[in-house]
């Protein structure tokens, strides 16, 4: 049995990032393949969204994914390398989609969460990974996140992979120039969680 997960996702962290978001000319395609996409609806749901953001996939079935990529992941589609090989198919889409290629970015989220399966123990902690990828005009970067929760914590842990998703936002507008103000890392390290950048790249 391991300790509940005591994490609290930062508001007013989201609410400034969205009202910056809102000065940019940033032109944003997501891609969410499951869990996390509560990531979507906080984007969408304010007013004048379709500014910023061009496009929301959510690839559920693993044909799907196929599908949106052109092809198979070799690495597993909850892996760091499909959240890239995501990102930079929603960059090439949001460049497509966009008058001003030149700020399009794109932003992808995969993620195993705690479920619960037939004839499995609910009581027993299961193993959690988030991946998000961020893709600009010239700079790829991948965070991941692991952790144990149990399934009885799938909203906290749908949080928390929508937090991570917050960093790739925040960092996708620092590329063009933003003055981020909030750290929602901080939130995560508070609960005990590390996020680790997994890659940093040029296309």
């Amino acid at each position: 049995m391991t300790d509940k997960i005591e994490f609290e996702p930062t508001e007013d962290a989201w609410a400034c990032t969205l009202e910056d978001l809102c000065l940019s000319k940033l032109q944003i395609a997501m891609v969410v393949t499951g869990g996390g996409t509560g990531a979507i609806s906080r984007c969408l749901r304010r007013p004048g969204a379709s500014l910023n953001f061009v496009e929301a996939v959510v690839p559920y079935s693993r044909m799907a994914t196929q599908e949106y990529l052109g092809f198979e992941p070799t690495e597993g589609y909850a892996s760091q390398q499909t959240a890239i090989a995501l990102a930079q198919t929603a960059h090439h889409r949001a460049a497509a989609l966009s008058n001003t290629p030149q700020q399009a970015c794109g932003i992808a989220l995969t993620a195993t969460l705690p479920t619960s399966a037939a004839g499995s123990d609910a009581r027993l902690p299961q193993n959690c990974c988030v991946h998000v990828a961020s893709q600009c005009e010239a700079i790829c970067r991948g965070w991941s996140l692991c952790f144990a929760a149990q399934p009885s914590e799938r909203a906290v842990s749908e949080s928390i992979a929508e937090q991570i998703f917050l960093i790739a936002l925040q960092d996708s507008m620092h590329q063009h120039g933003f003055r981020i103000s909030s750290d929602p890392v901080q939130a995560l390290n508070a609960a005990g969680l590390t996020v680790t950048l997994t890659d940093a790249k040029g296309t």
